[in-house]
């Protein structure tokens, strides 16, 4: 066995990189590239094994158990099972309990119970575990590697298969140190510039290099190759006969399950507060629970002039007697946070608050915090966009027209959108034209170059839920499909950036399973979104933050776009030589839509963002070397 400790480094999140074959070379064992190609996810401590067939690196932030004896990789007491493992298993003392009798244990680590589990109960362990993971366990007995993902995808692992060998890690960067050459997959470029898809397929934007989905496993055997399995579908576990007659107490209960679970660690945990209201449901039951030693150390991004949340940050600190921690993001920092974004996050980056996002990790990094705690979820569970309100007001107006117009009346004060415009967005719902979450056309056709179009268009690679309820089916498709996987990915990638473990409580599925179990109509009551969440909470949130209506916190970036520095920065990028010689975009049409944007005849920039995406994309991954890359953000 061979074995290194590599300890200089600051504390970070766990990343995991493997080799499994009958040729693993020499070279791999020596590459320090490859050693410390994820070592911006950890180490706290790093170690590998090479025992063939396998080569293992670990690279671990402790948070759980932080004795050495919990170190990675683990083997089980035989020595004949091996685990890489990223995340955490939330409710692994409960799990303990049940192996006690079967397991003589070693360390406090989620590790060591993850790896119990599976000795125990094979891949059904899986359905027992609260928790965000990613991991592989090598049976060397049987010969066989077990990998698999979590339910909504909240920790990543990808594939590549190099001749007689399997390799996996949990960025794409890992599988560039280990010899990949990035190509582009234009099937995947194609389905995100004409339906706006990211985090849809197995398939990823690098040509043959492949991930597990959320809720998926796979089974590797040298003889035989990989198979992937689902282990988990949203879709199957909700039930639409839901009789509680305490559906507040329920809710409230749910909540505080997950919250509490999520806060399990063994350092301190801070806290990312907007002025919207699941955050402040986080903090609120946060201290309701006592999961914070004290008020809890909280963070919040401001935009200059031009947005804020202040006020309503304000409203729900100052109701406990405490201060959130405001960061003030710049125009400029905005353009200068773009590349290493992209580095980051290997694939396209949702916009501004991504960049935001990473000067805030930035700062909880340098106050010497570990975890942050995110309030993602609710929008999915309990139907919080406007997309999914009008979707229900779709569905009213085809079967009861005069609940219809009592319901556009509701919805027009609690929005505050004039009917016209309401019932333009419901026509413009029947298009086929993928919509954002405020309704607005996403997409802009224009701007495609029709050869590149032509060799895709008839290969969807997504597939359509179909319950029979239109907000539900658009709900799970979010959580399980397109906006938690993207989501999750855009907030692992940042925060590991900055050595933070993000934390979902929102997204465990006990709770999200019992939403989608509700009455659709129980989401939009009286006009509001997430009607019935804001009913439940309410002796626990702050009536000015528990009313307010949703508002898109992107605001900002239309007008950024528009400004200096980001517009010449645009143009650049619109009269490079290599955005035409690509043949992806219409450069003429590009050119004309862009100054329709600045014009004001756009309600939506997300076309704009499509294209800054796709060319830095190419430039870092495709131009560049990786070694001339601008990796680092600066916010100092």
């Amino acid at each position: 066995m061979i074995t290194k400790n590599l300890k200089n480094f600051s504390y970070k999140m766990c990343g995991i990189i493997g080799i499994i074959g009958n040729q693993i070379s020499k070279e791999y064992l020596n590459s320090e590239k490859l050693k410390l190609a994820l070592n911006h996810r950890g180490p706290d401590f790093t170690d590998h094994i090479f025992i063939d067939p396998i080569f293992f690196i670990h690279n671990r932030l402790s948070i759980i158990d932080l004795d050495k004896r919990a170190h990675q990789p683990f083997f089980s007491n035989d020595r004949s099972k091996v685990i890489i493992f990223n995340g955490e298993i939330y409710n692994y003392q409960e799990i303990k309990k049940e192996l006690l009798n079967s397991y003589e244990f070693k360390t406090l680590s989620d590790t060591e119970v993850l790896l119990a589990a599976y000795e125990r109960w094979g891949t059904k362990c899986l359905d027992k575990f609260k928790g965000a993971f990613a991991f592989c366990i090598y049976d060397f007995k049987k010969k066989i590697a077990f990998f698999a993902r979590d339910r909504f995808g909240q920790k990543p692992i990808f594939f590549w298969k190099n001749k007689n060998n399997l390799h996996f890690a949990s960025e794409i960067k890992g599988l560039i140190a280990s010899g990949y050459k990035a190509e582009p997959n234009y099937q995947i470029w194609y389905d995100y510039l004409n339906y706006g898809k990211t985090d849809h397929s197995r398939d990823t934007f690098f040509k043959d290099i492949f991930q597990l989905l959320p809720g998926e496993f796979a089974i590797f055997k040298t003889s035989e190759g990989i198979k992937i399995n689902k282990w988990y579908k949203l879709e199957d576990n909700i039930s639409n006969k839901n009789n509680s007659l305490n559906i507040k107490g329920k809710i409230l209960d749910k909540l505080s399950e997950s919250i509490e679970l999520n806060s399990r660690a063994d350092v301190p945990l801070t806290l990312s507060l907007s002025g919207g209201l699941d955050s402040s449901i986080l903090m609120s039951l946060g201290l309701k629970n006592k999961i914070f030693d004290k008020n809890p150390r909280c963070y919040s991004v401001v935009f200059e002039k031009d947005f804020s949340e202040k006020e309503y940050i304000d409203s729900s600190t100052n109701y406990y007697g405490f201060k959130s921690n405001f960061i003030n993001f710049s125009q400029k920092e905005f353009k200068d946070s773009i590349e290493p974004m992209v580095w980051s996050l290997e694939s396209p980056s949702g916009g501004l608050m991504n960049c935001a996002l990473a000067k805030l990790c930035n700062h909880i990094k340098k106050d010497r915090y570990k975890i942050i705690l995110d309030g993602t979820g609710l929008d999915e569970g309990f139907g919080g966009y406007e997309i999914h309100h009008l979707k229900y007001l779709l569905n009213l107006k085809k079967i009861d027209a005069k609940k219809f117009d009592i319901s556009l009346k509701l919805f027009s004060e609690n929005w505050g959108i004039p009917n016209e415009k309401i019932i333009n967005k419901l026509d413009s719902m029947q298009n086929v034209i993928p919509k954002t979450i405020d309704g607005f056309d996403m997409i802009n056709f224009h701007l495609i170059n029709k050869n590149f179009s032509e060799n895709f268009k008839n290969k969807k690679n997504f597939k359509k839920i179909n319950t029979g309820d239109l907000v539900k089916d658009s709900l799970i498709e979010y959580i399980q499909q397109t906006k938690i996987p993207r989501n999750n990915r855009l907030k692992d990638r940042i925060s590991m950036a900055f050595g933070l473990e993000l934390r979902l409580p929102f997204l465990e599925h006990d709770l999200l399973e019992y939403a989608l179990s509700l009455n659709t109509k129980s989401y939009f009551l009286n006009g509001k979104s997430k009607s019935i969440l804001r009913y439940s909470v309410k002796n626990f949130v702050q009536n000015r933050v528990r009313k307010a209506k949703k508002f898109s916190i992107q605001s900002p970036q239309n007008t950024w776009l528009k400004k200096e520095p980001m517009k010449s920065y645009i143009e650049n990028l619109i009269n490079c030589k290599n955005a035409k010689d690509r043949n992806i975009f219409d450069i003429k049409n590009l050119k004309i839509e862009w100054q329709k944007f600045l014009d004001g005849k756009f309600d939506t920039s997300f076309f704009i963002w499509q294209f800054i995406n796709t060319e830095m994309w190419f430039q870092t991954f495709i131009d560049k070397s990786s070694e001339n890359v601008n990796k680092s953000f600066n916010f100092d």
